[in-house]
């Protein structure tokens, strides 16, 4: 290192240590009057208990708007690996108050969301329009998706229902596969 340069950071060592000492002498000059700044009174061998519970975790839950109906489910998400992650839903039917199932597997091979209604009836995708799924952040979305009832499997045929899309919160993970 140039003498130069060994002076410069001489100097400013200097400069550091000579602040760092007058915030030490200014501390040690702290006013008193109102008493010690650290009570050394007894302290008693009680052990004191928090007397509210620890907040619950957050649940994994879901919304499905399908035409003009919005479903609001509880899940559980099971992570497959490598991307894969099944999620089981229930919820309530907002027009019949019936219960709703979800069932949703986002995986890049072959993914499928569908809706069982109470009265049995399954809403599905169309098989005419693509189900693009994106998980980010343990948060799995999709939207304009074409949803259909009574698809035939072998012809396509099905009855519209309408435009739909869906978000579901995976906030934690069960570690056994669905049945």
């Amino acid at each position: 290192m140039s003498p130069r340069c060994r002076r410069a950071l001489g100097r400013l060592l200097g400069t550091v240590l000579a602040v760092a000492g007058a915030a030490a002498a200014a501390s040690s000059c702290a006013d008193t009057a109102d008493g010690p700044l650290v009570s050394e009174e007894a302290v008693s061998g009680e052990v004191v208990t928090p007397t509210a519970a620890p907040p619950e975790p957050r649940r994994s839950d879901g919304t499905a708007k399908i035409g003009d109906a919005q479903y609001e489910f509880a899940v559980a998400c099971h992570d497959r690996g490598a991307g894969d992650v099944v999620v089981l839903g229930a919820g309530d039917d907002p027009v019949s108050g019936g219960l709703v199932e979800l069932y949703l597997e986002a995986s890049f091979v072959d993914p499928y969301v569908g809706l069982r209604l109470a009265d049995g009836t399954l809403i599905e995708p169309s098989l005419d329009s693509p189900l693009d799924l994106y998980l980010q952040d343990d948060v799995i979305r999709a939207s304009a998706i074409r949803f259909v009832q009574d698809l035939n499997l072998e012809t396509g045929e099905a009855t519209e229902v309408g435009f739909g899309e869906f978000e579901i919160h995976c906030r934690s993970y069960e570690r056994e596969s669905p049945s």
